[in-house]
């Protein structure tokens, strides 16, 4: 991860996994929480800004493998959740720029960034069920963007869908020209930058609780419900021989 001052309060945070396709797996994901976990702690914080490098902003989550227990698939889910957790209780508002492809992770995470600002051909996708995973973390908070059966929709099929369908479903905050995402994101930090700071900060609070994002205990019921079946799944794999 690299991270960077722009000044007047912001920082940006970069994902660096260009020559892996920015696939992000479980390791990457505990460095993600760690690195957010510096930016917050940054005096003077005034908005945050992701982006991933290259021409992809994540191409999505790369699980441990052989996870056989209930439990051990429970940890590994729950590194996604800690790295929600800290743009769930951020103070301060997360800008994502999304170019290429946003899928898995990527689409959950710029989904749930307070302002998404995504490059014209900009590509999101769950693809989960297309390995035969029921994307219940994603769904935990998707449904406050977009709409019940739109979401569902976009979860059963693993169908790639655009910007301008983002936009219009409520996943895009707007769309600008490609390659333009993580100027037009530093930009928008800027406005917010503008403000007044506390007001800033009481409006994201509010809005994310009346939203119902600042709970996540429907997300640990994901986790839970998910770990069940992985595990479930891998020792019936074992037990066939394949």
């Amino acid at each position: 991860m690299k991270t960077e001052s722009h000044g007047n309060g912001i920082w940006s945070v970069t994902y660096t996994k260009a020559s892996e396709g920015n696939f992000i797996t479980s390791a990457q994901l505990a460095e993600f929480a760690s690195t957010l976990d510096e930016v917050l702690a940054k005096p003077g914080l005034r908005a945050v800004v992701l982006a991933g490098e290259g021409p992809n902003f994540c191409a999505g989550r790369v699980g441990a493998k052989g996870l056989t227990s209930a439990a051990d698939v429970r940890d590994d889910l729950n590194l996604i959740l800690e790295v929600n957790q800290r743009l769930r209780t951020s103070p301060v508002p997360f800008v994502a720029a999304v170019e290429g492809k946003a899928f898995g992770f990527g689409c959950g995470f710029a989904t749930q960034c307070d302002v998404t600002i995504a490059a014209k051909d900009a590509v999101f996708a769950l693809p989960e069920m297309s390995h035969r995973l029921p994307p219940l973390i994603v769904l935990s908070y998707f449904g406050t963007f977009v709409p019940f059966k739109r979401a569902f929709e976009l979860a059963l099929t693993s169908r790639e869908f655009g910007a301008e369908e983002a936009l219009d479903i409520g996943i895009a905050t707007e769309v600008v020209e490609s390659g333009g995402a993580f100027a037009r994101a530093l930009s928008f930090a800027e406005e917010i930058v503008a403000m007044d700071e506390q007001s800033v900060q009481l409006l994201r609070a509010f809005a994310r609780k009346v939203a119902g994002l600042s709970d996540a205990s429907t997300a640990q019921q994901a986790v839970e419900t998910m770990a069940i079946m992985l595990a479930d799944k891998a020792v019936k794999s074992s037990g066939s021989g394949h």
